[in-house]
């Protein structure tokens, strides 16, 4: 068979399996072992087999169960409490009123657990209720919680980047770093965009006057939460730990916080371990699947005929660019976003590096449009939890969070006018 027939089962058969609702890791593996026993005359059984077990026995990946584990100990110990709690002191009388509290309780929330899914499920427990006492829109407060919760994967340490860069083989501490500015910059917009459209109320029931003093307790407060995330990121740039080894120092400084704030219980240790092992099992699958994956590629020379395709067409680097986003915003529709980095790996590595763009730039460009996959529906993963967390029915979370995903387009078109906004911090300081 030849390759541009390949290539065009490969792209059929991995739509109508996704369409079809079959869960990606078991889709990426069928693909895998069709791919090589129609190209070679391999056992598929060994070679998967063999590409299965490589990736997880690979040390670089332990980082990511770490940081999962430290997320989950800081969601269920409170520490999101404490940081919702003062955030409402320190923010109160801001333009957009208590849905500030949102998006900067996601912002620092993210630089805390690495997650999007943890985010948004923590925040919306704390917010919803309260601002919707206070008398708040609801459209504003599932909106700034499924918009500002995105920011888990793109503010470091973010679970999307580990991924990326063990997928692409690129440095997980560039990508940390790469993630700031532009983490920052989706924040300010948020903010910009709740000041002129958050309908605050005239006279919130609990409105009560906050002075110097109560804003300096609260920020206080902060302190500590903000310390654990300069100990880790300071262990990282700072040359005394690798990601894997900071994210160890993250366990124990969460740990150790929650026991300061008489908040770590048995049930917590218990639940917290009980949620990373099972959201690290599930990406485990995923990411043995797609090494297997990578495999099949090489031997159906797929990766080589979409990189021909391409080149044949002529897009340059900018069309290519437009393309790729194109697919993976449509990918985000039908799959979650983590799988999705690991699943396109194998074809999109080739291609970026046959057109010598930036691996830690892409990097930033396929996690914003990550992020715009969260919140798009059918399969937007942070509308589903804030669905659970708040009763709110699916639609009406959809078009909630319908102008963020217009704000992710514009720090995408931000982060292309000026890379420098991903690769400043990277090639500075490391």
């Amino acid at each position: 068979m030849s390759p541009n027939i390949l290539a065009v089962c490969f792209i059929i058969g991995l739509f109508t399996l996704l369409l079809a609702g079959i869960p990606i890791g078991a889709v990426i593996l069928g693909l895998a072992a069709i791919g090589i026993l129609v190209a070679s005359n391999a056992d598929p059984g060994t070679v998967l087999a063999t590409a299965f077990l490589t990736q997880m026995t690979n040390w670089g990946l332990t980082a990511l169960p770490l940081f999962v584990l430290m997320g989950e100990l800081l969601g269920r110990s409170g520490i999101a409490t404490r940081l919702f709690n003062s955030f409402s002191v320190i923010l109160t009388g801001m333009p957009g009123g208590l849905v500030q509290v949102n998006i900067f309780a996601c912002g620092l929330f993210s630089a805390l657990s690495g997650s999007s899914t943890a985010t948004v499920a923590a925040i919306s427990r704390l917010s919803f209720g309260q601002l919707k006492r206070r008398g708040y829109r609801v459209s504003d407060i599932t909106g700034s919680i499924a918009g500002a919760g995105t920011l888990g994967i793109l503010i470091p340490p973010s679970v999307a980047f580990i991924l990326y860069g063990f997928t692409y083989n690129a440095s997980i501490s560039e990508l940390f770093l790469a993630g700031v500015f532009p983490g920052i910059a989706m924040l300010v917009l948020f903010c910009i965009y709740v000041a002129f459209t958050a309908k605050v109320p005239e006279q919130p029931s609990a409105a009560v006057k906050v002075g110097i003093s109560d804003r300096l307790r609260a920020f206080i407060d902060l302190l500590p939460i903000a310390a654990l995330i300069v100990l880790i990121f300071g262990a990282i740039y700072g040359g005394f730990a690798t990601p894997t080894e900071a994210a160890v120092v993250g366990v124990v400084g969460s740990l150790v916080l929650a026991a300061s704030y008489r908040t770590l219980t048995w049930e917590c240790i218990r639940e917290s371990f009980k949620g990373a092992v099972v959201f690290n099992a599930a990406i485990a699958f995923v990411l043995g699947a797609s090494a297997a994956l990578q495999v099949a590629m090489a031997y159906t020379g797929v990766p080589r005929t979409i990189v021909s395709w391409v080149q044949y067409a002529e897009f340059g680097v900018n069309g290519t660019l437009l393309l790729i986003g194109l697919i993976l915003i449509i990918l985000g529709c039908f799959i979650d976003g983590l799988s999705m980095i690991v699943l396109t790996g194998a074809v999109l590595l080739p291609l970026v590096n046959a057109l010598g763009i930036d691996l830690i730039w892409f990097g930033v460009y396929v996690v914003i449009l990550v992020e715009i996959g969260l919140i798009t529906p059918p399969i937007g993963f942070n509308l589903f939890v804030l669905q659970k967390a708040t009763g709110v029915q699916l639609p009406q979370l959809a078009a909630a969070a319908f102008p963020y995903l217009f704000l992710l387009l514009i720090g995408i078109a931000l982060i292309w006018m000026f890379p420098g906004l991903a690769t400043y911090l990277p090639d500075r300081l490391l």
